[in-house]
């Protein structure tokens, strides 16, 4: 009997779209730690998926980027 396993890459919604929300508006990593009061490791971490923000930082990047954190965590279009 053979068993075979499939690993799936999960895609990382926050990830896909606070870089696409980035992009919109044409922010770098830097500029965004900063205009949020955020390290730009923790970014880069939260854009790699190794981490998720919390609640206050969530709501500080999604203003930043003229967006609802609600859209960043894939619960609305």
């Amino acid at each position: 009997m053979f068993f075979f396993f499939f690993f799936w890459e999960f895609p990382n919604i926050l990830s896909e779209r606070l870089t696409h929300a980035m992009e919109k508006m044409n922010m770098d990593i830097s500029t965004l730690a900063l205009l949020a009061n955020i390290s730009p490791v923790t970014v880069q971490r939260w854009l790699s998926g190794e981490y998720e923000p919390r609640n206050k930082n969530l709501r500080a990047i999604a203003h930043v980027l003229n967006t609802s954190s609600s859209y960043l965590n894939g619960e609305v279009n």
